[in-house]
């Protein structure tokens, strides 16, 4: 009725003027993809875009929209802003093809990226689905291909690496929807995100101030771009189908999801949440008095490690809990690259005190003790991330009692790690740095463990001593 009344009214109220002849605009305000390569040839609801959200920060960014769409090569569309009886058409303006190589977590693709203006069409050179991001402020906007969806997290054999989890295009190309898939995925108790081209963000501006998400979490019915990770329970474990779909007929940004169970699987071993260590080799045997928690490795639940000053003499055993129940130790003699397998007697230190790294991995039963390595890794050292970045390393100063380093660094996130032999020999998954990571926060090392992101240190550029006492737990960042 209301838009049988709204009709009448702009017959009857027309005049001569062509101008005042044109139809009324019968969608809200906002802003709209439209044209021949979209499903959409005239305004739509369905084709208006949603409020963007900036990755630094995870907010709301009021200037920025952002949709997926399946778009036709070779035919035009154009971006419409409606406010009130107003269509501000929006066209390209010294538009540029941006590669952006994977680099700094993006996708690793091609896409279209520059600045618009008043008038004027799009075109891709490829059918398929994109993400469009326009930016007011910026005045830029990015037309970016989605050539695939990885599953990735905890609950995958791959865990946080989607390399072996694309979820492929299924069928022919399709404005009203396009699904992608994967099949014959194994997925345990943990959580998951779905990412395309396998980045987490992209980059709009070259102060990397403002990022467009290009991954969902939230839950499998609400996808979220940015969203917190997706818990998968254990009572669900099994062989499945992946599907992320988007459907023309899908408000928002057209994109939903679904796990189809196709199998079931043999229940994993289960390994404790924790583990401790004791003995006169790093303490004393009470568990009163030692208090040694080692460090779960995030993804790995059958791995643990811990940075750990050994005494001269002694020994020492491991526990799931501060108690003498399911205690272990090793069996046998030390291998010649510094293994034990796990037993029940005491482990001897190696002799010299100082700071060592014992690392223990409950799925091969083995125990390690090694010199222990530390690294910085990131933005601050010259935005390096594949670890461990040599000229990162830290020296170990037992005199001191400090694992420490002096260096010029960039301006940025300060991220630290520990590395260890085992970590890329892990299978199907290695152990990526993030998993082993810590930071310093009010002058505390804080272990990252099986948690999620932690809290950001940032530093301006300048030279720096950063100190660790893994004996205390305490940490200190001094500007040189």
């Amino acid at each position: 009725m209301w838009l049988l009344a709204a009709a009448v009214f702009a017959f009857t109220a027309c005049d001569k003027d062509d101008e005042d002849n044109k139809p009324p605009i019968l969608v809200e305000d906002g802003l709209y993809i439209v044209g021949e390569a979209t499903p959409w040839t005239d305004y739509d609801l369905k084709g208006q875009f949603a409020g963007g959200i900036n990755e630094v920060g995870q907010v709301a960014r009021t200037t920025m929209f952002e949709k997926y769409v399946a778009l036709e090569a070779n035919k035009t569309f154009k971006i419409v802003e409606i406010a009130g009886s107003q269509a501000i058409e929006y066209g390209p303006d010294n538009l540029q093809d941006v590669a952006t190589n994977g680099e700094r977590e993006q996708p690793n693709v091609t896409a279209k990226v520059g600045s618009y203006k008043t008038g004027g069409t799009y075109t891709v050179t490829q059918s398929g689905l994109y993400h469009i991001v326009l930016d007011k402020e910026l005045q830029k906007v990015a037309i970016i291909p989605v050539p695939y969806w990885g599953i990735l997290g905890g609950c995958t054999p791959y865990g946080w690496n989607d390399d072996n989890t694309h979820m492929t295009l299924t069928g022919n190309f399709s404005k009203d929807s396009l699904v992608f898939q994967i099949t014959g995925l194994e997925l345990r108790q943990g959580d998951f995100k779905f990412r395309y081209g396998s980045g987490w963000k992209f980059e709009l501006n070259t102060e990397a101030t403002v990022k467009a998400n290009t991954n969902f979490g939230g839950t499998i019915d609400a996808l979220v771009p940015g969203g917190s990770n997706i818990v998968f329970d254990k009572a669900n474990e099994g062989i499945y189908t992946v599907k992320i779909k988007w459907s023309a007929q899908t408000g928002g940004l057209g994109m939903t999801a679904k796990l189809i169970k196709t199998g079931d699987v043999v229940p994993l071993p289960e390994y404790p949440e924790t583990l401790y260590m004791i003995g006169d080799g790093v303490g004393t045997w009470n568990w009163d008095e030692t208090d040694l928690p080692m460090i779960a490795t995030h993804s790995h639940p059958y791995m643990f490690w811990k940075i750990v000053w050994l005494n001269a003499t002694g020994g020492f055993k491991f526990a799931p809990k501060k108690m003498w129940a399911n205690d272990f130790g090793k069996t046998g003699e030390m291998s010649a690259d510094s293994v034990y397998n796990k037993g029940s007697d005491n482990v001897p230190v190696p002799g010299t005190a100082g700071y060592y790294m014992v690392v223990v991995d409950l799925k091969e039963n083995k125990i390690s003790i090694s010199d222990p390595k530390v690294h910085l890794i990131g933005a601050t050292i010259g935005n390096k991330w594949d670890a461990p970045v040599a000229d990162g390393q830290f020296t170990v100063d037992n005199a001191n009692e400090v694992i420490t380093i002096t260096k010029a660094l960039s301006a940025g996130e300060l991220r630290m790690h520990v590395w260890h032999k085992w970590f890329p020999l892990q299978t199907p998954q290695a152990v990526s740095w993030w998993q082993a990571e810590f930071i310093i926060l009010n002058n505390k090392i804080k272990f990252r463990g099986t948690g999620g992101d932690q809290e950001r240190v940032n530093l301006t550029a300048g030279t720096y001593k950063i100190d660790l006492n893994f004996k205390t737990g305490a940490g200190s960042i001094t500007a040189q």
